[in-house]
């Protein structure tokens, strides 16, 4: 009876395993799916990043060679208020990266509308309101026959649209699919913009003008017509409400960190140097920046993996985990790319711009921001959490160290190179002190 009864089970757990088994092979076989289709998303987005940077590079060369520096700092001075002026967006980009992969992980749609339309009403109406007050500057200036003022102030009345509008847009992109449609978007607009680099030596300074806004007004067309979430907008007070409180804190910090601290060192620069200095760190700046596209476009894509992984499972260390080995990676290449630059500028500048000579010390010290931006992303972690003060706080240090640096190596090497060694330097006092509050985050995780 007994042997019959085991005849009985193996007859119907044979069976069973056999279930079991096509579904594993099944799921395994979906995993590889997803994941070839993976690799093809993040193929594409660094492809068109690195070819990105490759035209902006070129790009910022060709500037320089058609253009002085009193031309190139002329306009980088209309460049300052606008990025003083970017906080106004009030934290809502920030409440977006946090809160729509933040409500997808916990499966509420209906929040991720709500908020999406609240942000999309309010950005819009600002980038309203500051585009006519860079209009009315621009109406001054031709009042009074200045016409650099009244093309340069009207340049950043459309650039503003980019700012507002358009960064609302980007923070609604979220998945790889979405990345991929947002890099080649950033694409046709490095493509126009290395295109217009030739109008330079007919329109001079007016050609920087229209470099800088015609390009950013087809790309915030075309990520309004390619948007994730087609819908109507409503500037719901609640909804708007629950972003800034959430968003508005991270924003300080970030802001302080991002263009505060950009327009803060131009400012430095303009005052302590002048004019032709300012068009030197510009150069200087869009070769770091050219660089700098490729770690934070690799931020751009961790971001609401990170938030999403933490909505879920709650884990710092499993957050950790999926940035870390980009995170070795991306940085060792970022240090190659900055070594290797270096040696070319030195045989490059004096045969290409030799006016810009005097700020070859500048660009190599600007290549090394990509590395330290590359060694920031495991710090998305604090991000996460939704704990403003605990990813901001680390910023104080930085704007310390920056200040004090500054301050010290001026009589030593004068405003320029003192500016952009101090920025560098307080940035990377900011990324140490992050990772000291994350590694104590982590280890209080293992505690408890």
């Amino acid at each position: 009876m007994k042997l019959k009864v085991n005849r009985i089970a193996a007859n119907v757990t044979v069976p069973e395993n056999i279930s079991i088994l096509k579904n594993r092979i099944r799921g395994l076989g979906a995993r590889i799916s997803g994941s070839r289709e993976t690799v093809r998303s993040v193929a594409a987005l660094l492809s068109s990043n690195i070819t990105s940077s490759a035209l902006t590079a070129v790009g910022g060369l060709l500037v320089a060679h058609f253009l002085g520096p009193e031309e190139t700092g002329s306009f980088r001075v209309f460049t300052i208020p606008l990025m003083y002026l970017m906080f106004l967006h009030l934290g809502t980009f920030d409440g977006l990266w946090r809160q729509i992969p933040y409500y997808v992980g916990k499966e509420m749609p209906e929040k991720v509308d709500a908020i999406a339309s609240a942000a999309g009403a309010f950005n819009l109406f600002m980038s309203v309101i500051v585009s006519c007050g860079f209009v009315c500057c621009a109406a001054y200036s031709l009042a009074v026959r200045d016409y650099y003022g009244f093309f340069g102030w009207l340049s950043q009345a459309v650039c503003c649209w980019g700012v507002f509008y358009g960064g609302y847009l980007t923070s609604t992109y979220r998945t790889l699919h979405h990345f991929v449609t947002l890099a080649k978007i950033q694409m046709v607009q490095t493509v126009m913009t290395f295109g217009m680099v030739f109008l330079l030596p007919f329109l001079k300074f007016y050609g920087l003008c229209a470099r800088a806004s015609t390009p950013s007004l087809l790309s915030v067309w075309l990520f309004h017509r390619n948007r994730p979430l087609k819908l109507r907008y409503r500037l719901d007070i609640n909804a708007l409400r629950e972003l800034i409180k959430m968003g508005l804190p991270f924003s300080f910090w970030g802001s302080l960190y991002t263009s505060i601290w950009t327009a803060t060192e131009s400012a430095l620069v303009f005052s302590l140097s002048g004019v032709s200095a300012l068009g030197l760190y510009s150069v200087a700046a869009i070769m770091g920046g050219a660089v700098n596209s490729l770690p934070m476009a690799i931020w751009q894509v961790l971001t609401p993996r990170v938030v999403t992984s933490l909505a879920q499972d709650g884990s710092v260390r499993n957050a950790n985990a999926r940035i870390t080995w980009v995170t070795v990676g991306l940085t060792l290449s970022m240090i190659l790319l900055a070594i290797t630059g270096s040696f070319l500028l030195d045989i490059l500048v004096p045969h290409l711009i030799p006016k810009y000579i005097a700020g070859i010390p500048a660009m190599k010290v600007s290549l090394w921001f990509p590395v330290v931006q590359a060694a920031f992303l495991p710090i998305n972690t604090l991000f996460a959490t939704g704990r403003p003060w605990l990813y901001g706080r680390s910023v104080i240090a930085g704007v310390a160290v920056f200040g004090l640096s500054t301050w010290l190596l001026l009589p030593v090497t004068g405003g320029l190179l003192a500016v952009v060694t101090g920025s560098l330097l307080g940035r990377v006092a900011r990324t140490a002190a992050a990772y000291v509050d994350l590694i104590a985050l982590t280890g209080r995780e293992e505690i408890d």
